[in-house]
C-alpha cells in the first residue's frame, strides 16, 4: 500500500503508516494477546520455577544459570520470608472464576473465547466476593486485568494498534531513549527475564517504554514506569501491557502523575499525609516530632504502585483490587500497611536514634508483609472511610495548592477548572485515503465548540510552556549552585521591561569575549606551544594566522592549531559548559525535548486546517513566510550583507544583525541543510528553537511572529482569530520565553540530521572516488581521512610553515 505520510526523522508525525518496510524488524517478537477459550491456560502452574510467568520471555537456554528461581522467575535468596509451599492458584479457585464468567455469558452459543467476554455482564457482588476471598485466579489475570481496568475497551476503540506505535517510535529518535537504555537492566535485575541485555524481556520492556514515551510526549519517560511494565510483562502479553499502561496514565492515576513536574505525584503524597493525620494520628505526630520526611519513602510506593517494594505474591493481590476498584486502592493499601505496624512505630519513640530507626522501619514495612489475607482484611476495613470521592476531592485540592504555590492559579479554593486534568495523547491514526482526508476537517474543531474545554486547554498549554522553561532554569541551578543567586525564575510582565529590549539585544551582541572550546587533547611539546585537554576553554589572543592561533589557558600562553578548537559565542553572555550539548548532552533533552514539545502546541494553537490542504499546514510554513515577507522590501541589502559576511569570512563577532535579519538567516540556513537530507518540518522547527536559544532571541522572534502589523495578512491566512498568535495572550508567552535569555547555549543546529547527512556525504564521496579511479590513490585513504577529520587541517598548517615532510 502506498505511504500517505512518511518521515523517518519525524518527531511528531501525525500519521502512522500501514506499511511493512524496514520497520518489520522492529515488531519481530512482538506478542499479542491470544484469543483462546476461557478454560484454556497460558501457565502450567505448579511449585516449579517459572511456572507462573509468560513462557515467551524465558531464555531459550538456562545451562549457565546456577541460581535457584521461584515460580515468577526471581532469584531465591536465603533471606526470603515468603512461604513457597502455598500454591499460587488452586483448581478450585480457578473453577469458581470460570463458573462466574461462563454463567454471565451463557447466552453465547459458540465456545466462549476471551474476545467475547464482557466483564460488565459479571455480577458485581459475586466479583467482589471472589476478589476479597481468593483474588483473581492467577491464570486468568492476563485476561481479566485489562478487561476490568478498561484497557481492552481502550484498545478496541483506538484508531491505531500497538504494532503501529512500535513502528513509528522506532523511526523516531527520542532524546529520552538513552535514559530508557540506562534503566533497562536496573529494572528487575533479579528476574531471569530481565537480567541480561539480550534477554527477551529486555527487548519487550524497551519497546513498551519507548511506545509509552512516544504516545504521551507530555509525560515522556519516568523511572517508576519500568518496574510496573516489567512486572506486567511477566504475566501479560506485550500488547496488553502497553494498553494497561495507557489506562494507568489516562484513567487510574491523575493525568499529571508521571509528568516531568510530577505534580500529580506530589499531590498524592500530600493526600497520603492527610490520611495519615486522620487514621494514624500518633504515627503522624511522631514523624513530625522527629523530622522524618515520609515523602522520601512514600514517593517510591506511589510511583511504582508498590511494584518495587512488595513481594510478588502480595503485589498480585493488591493489583487485583487496583484494576477493579481504581486508584483508591493505593491509599487504602498505604494506610493499611502502616496500621499493621502502628504499635511497632510508636514504640520507637523512646529509641536513642528515633529518626533513623523510624525511617528504616518505614522503608522495610512492605517487604516484611507476609500475611496477605490480613492485609486484604485491613484494606477492606477502610472501604467506607477512604472512598474514591474523598480521594478525588483531596487530590484536586492539593493540586490547586501546588499550582497556587507556583503562581499558575490565584485562588486554590476554586479548584473546579484546574489545568492539566487530562493527558494529551499523540494523535495517531491509520493512513487515510485522499477522500477521507478531504472530509477530515469536519470534525477538527469538536472541542472548540465547548468554550469551557477550550479555555482549560489554553491554560494547560501555557502551564506546560512555563513548566518547561522553569525546568531549564532549574537545570542550570542544579548544575551550578552559583546560578541560584543570579537566575530569575519569575517572568517580568510589566510593559516597562520590554521597551528597549531590541536595542539592548543589539548592544549586548557588540560586547563579549573571544574564547574557544578545545575539540580534542593537544599535548604541549615545545615551550611556545599551548597544551590543553578536550573541552578546555581557551582565551584567544591572536588569530591573524589562518592556521595557528595564540591563546591562553590557566596563565600559560602559546600557539595551537586553529582547527583543534571551536569558537564559542559569548556576545552578551558568559559561556558555560552546562549549556553546551557537546559537553553536557543533558541540555539537549531540555531544549529539543521538553521546551520544543511545549512550544510547538503554542504555535499550532488555532492553526487553520482545511480538509483539502491539511497536509500543507504546519507552523514552519508560517515562520518561513513571515521571515521572507520582512526582507522582501529591502531584500537586496539584507542578502548582500549576509553574502559578504559568508564569502569573505568576516569576523562573526563583528557583524551585528537585527532579530529580523537573524530570523531570515536562520530559516534559510536550516532549509538549506535540512532539505538536503529530506528532514521533516518538525525537525526544522526544533532546529530553529535550538538556534534561537543560542542567539538568546527566542522571545524576540516570537514577538516578530505575533506583533508586526505588516504581517497581519499572513497571520489571518494561517490562524483563526482566537489563536495565541493573534490574541493578546502572546505577550504573556513572550514574557515567559524571555527567561531563557539568561543562559548561554551552544547547540548544534544539525544535531538531528547529522547522521543522515554524514551517511549521504560518505556515499556521495565514495561514488565520486570510484569514478575517478586515480592510480595513485590508496583504497583506504578516504576512510582514514573520515576517521581523522583534523588531519587535513594539520597538513595545511605544517606546509604553510615549511614544517612538512614528503611522507605526508
Amino acid at each position: 500500500m502506498a505511504k500517505y505520510r512518511k518521515g523517518k526523522e519525524a518527531k511528531y508525525a501525525e500519521c502512522v503508516e500501514d506499511d511493512n518496510g524496514n520497520e518489520a524488524n522492529a515488531v519481530r517478537g512482538l506478542v499479542k494477546e491470544p484469543d483462546i477459550a476461557v478454560h484454556e491456560s497460558l501457565f502450567d502452574i505448579s511449585d516449579h520455577p517459572f511456572s507462573a510467568i509468560n513462557s515467551a520471555l524465558l531464555p531459550t537456554s538456562m545451562e549457565d544459570a546456577q541460581e535457584i528461581f521461584d515460580q515468577f522467575g526471581f532469584r531465591i535468596d536465603d533471606e526470603s520470608n515468603i512461604d513457597f509451599s502455598k500454591l499460587i492458584e488452586t483448581s478450585q479457585d480457578r473453577m469458581r472464576w470460570l463458573a462466574h464468567i461462563e454463567f454471565a455469558h451463557e447466552d453465547i452459543p459458540d465456545e466462549l473465547t476471551w474476545s467475547k467476554v464482557d466483564v460488565s455482564r459479571l455480577n458485581n457482588e459475586k466479583t467482589i466476593e471472589l476478589l476479597r476471598t481468593i483474588g483473581i485466579a492467577h491464570s486468568l489475570r492476563p485476561f481479566l486485568w485489562p478487561r476490568f481496568c478498561g484497557a481492552t475497551a481502550k484498545k478496541n476503540a483506538s484508531s491505531f494498534t500497538y504494532e503501529n506505535v512500535v513502528k513509528q517510535c522506532i523511526k523516531d529518535k527520542p532524546s529520552i531513549g538513552a535514559q530508557i537504555e540506562k534503566d533497562l537492566l536496573r529494572t528487575l535485575p533479579n528476574n531471569i527475564c530481565f537480567w541480561r541485555e539480550n534477554s527477551k524481556g529486555i527487548e519487550a520492556l524497551r519497546r513498551v517504554l519507548r511506545s509509552v514515551a512516544y504516545m504521551y510526549p507530555d509525560v515522556g519517560y519516568c523511572q517508576g514506569m519500568g518496574v510496573i511494565v516489567a512486572s506486567l510483562l511477566l504475566f501479560c502479553s506485550e500488547e496488553t501491557t502497553f494498553w494497561i499502561m495507557s489506562t494507568l496514565i489516562e484513567d487510574i492515576f491523575p493525568p499529571n502523575y508521571y509528568s516531568r513536574s510530577l505534580l500529580g505525584l506530589q499531590a498524592d503524597e500530600r493526600v497520603a499525609r492527610q490520611l495519615m493525620s486522620v487514621h494514624l494520628p500518633e504515627v503522624d505526630r511522631l514523624l513530625k516530632e522527629n523530622d522524618v520526611e515520609m515523602s522520601l519513602i512514600s514517593v517510591n510506593w506511589l510511583l511504582t504502585a508498590f511494584a518495587s517494594v512488595f513481594p510478588m505474591r502480595i503485589l498480585l493481590r493488591i493489583w487485583d483490587f487496583l484494576f477493579v476498584n481504581g486508584g483508591v486502592t493505593i491509599f487504602r493499601t498505604m494506610i493499611s500497611i502502616l496500621k499493621l505496624r502502628e504499635d511497632d512505630l510508636i514504640e520507637l519513640s523512646n529509641s536513642e536514634n528515633a529518626s533513623a530507626d523510624l525511617f528504616n522501619t518505614l522503608s522495610e514495612i512492605p517487604s516484611h508483609i507476609t500475611d496477605v489475607e490480613h492485609l486484604i482484611e485491613m484494606c477492606i476495613s477502610f472501604e467506607f472511610s477512604i472512598t474514591p470521592e474523598l480521594i478525588e476531592n483531596a487530590r484536586r485540592h492539593q493540586q490547586a495548592v501546588l499550582l497556587a504555590d507556583q503562581g499558575l492559579i490565584i485562588n486554590p479554593n476554586r479548584n473546579t477548572n484546574l489545568p492539566k486534568q487530562r493527558v494529551q495523547r499523540r494523535k495517531l491514526v491509520r493512513s487515510k485515503s485522499l477522500v477521507q482526508h478531504i472530509f477530515a476537517a469536519t470534525n477538527e474543531h469538536s472541542e472548540e465548540k465547548d468554550p469551557k474545554m477550550k479555555n482549560v486547554r489554553q491554560t494547560e498549554l501555557i502551564v506546560d510552556l512555563r513548566d518547561a522553561i522553569l525546568q531549564v532554569c532549574r537545570y542550570f541551578i542544579d548544575c551550578d549552585e552559583s546560578f541560584a543567586s543570579s537566575v530569575n525564575l519569575q517572568a517580568d510582565y510589566s510593559s516597562e521591561g520590554h521597551v528597549n529590549e531590541k536595542e539592548e539585544f543589539l548592544r549586548a551582541r557588540r560586547r563579549g569575549h573571544r574564547r574557544a572550546r578545545a575539540l580534542l587533547d593537544f599535548q604541549r611539546q615545545d615551550e611556545d606551544e599551548l597544551g590543553f585537554m578536550k573541552n578546555d576553554i581557551i582565551t584567544v589572543i591572536c588569530e591573524k594566522d589562518e592556521h595557528c592561533w595564540v591563546g591562553e589557558v590557566n596563565g600559560l600562553r602559546g600557539w595551537f592549531p586553529a582547527k583543534f578548537v571551536e569558537i564559542v559565542d559569548e556576545r552578551g553572555k558568559n559561556y558555560t559548559v552546562f549549556g553546551d550539548e557537546a559537553v553536557c548532552p543533558e541540555v539537549t533533552e531540555q531544549i529539543r525535548g521538553r521546551l520544543a514539545s511545549a512550544l510547538k502546541p503554542i504555535l499550532e494553537h488555532g492553526l487553520r486546517k482545511s480538509g483539502v490542504l491539511s497536509l500543507a499546514v504546519h507552523p514552519w510554513l508560517f515562520i518561513e513566510e513571515v521571515a521572507s515577507h520582512y526582507v522582501q522590501n529591502h531584500f537586496n541589502a539584507v542578502y548582500s550583507r549576509l553574502t559578504l559576511c559568508s564569502t569573505f569570512s568576516l569576523d562573526q563577532d563583528g557583524k551585528v544583525l537585527t532579530p529580523e535579519e537573524l530570523l531570515y538567516r536562520a530559516v534559510q540556513l536550516i532549509n538549506d541543510s535540512h532539505n538536503a537530507v529530506g528532514a521533516q518540518m518538525d525537525v526544522k522547527l526544533r532546529s530553529l528553537i535550538a538556534l534561537s536559544v543560542n542567539e538568546q532571541c527566542l522571545h524576540l522572534w516570537f514577538d516578530l511572529l505575533c506583533s508586526r502589523p505588516a504581517e497581519d495578512a499572513i497571520r489571518e491566512k494561517y490562524y483563526h482569530s482566537w489563536a495565541f498568535i493573534r490574541s493578546p495572550i502572546w505577550k504573556q508567552i513572550k514574557c515567559e520565553l524571555r527567561l531563557l535569555a539568561q543562559f548561554c547555549f551552544n547547540l548544534s543546529v544539525d544535531f538531528e540530521i547529522a547522521d543522515t547527512a554524514k551517511n549521504k556525504r560518505i556515499s556521495t564521496m565514495s561514488a565520486n572516488l570510484k569514478k575517478k579511479s586515480l592510480p595513485f590513490l590508496r583504497s583506504d585513504s578516504h576512510g582514514s581521512s573520515l576517521e581523522q577529520p583534523l588531519k587535513e587541517g594539520v597538513r595545511d598548517m605544517l606546509i604553510k610553515h615549511h614544517l612538512f615532510s614528503w611522507d605526508l
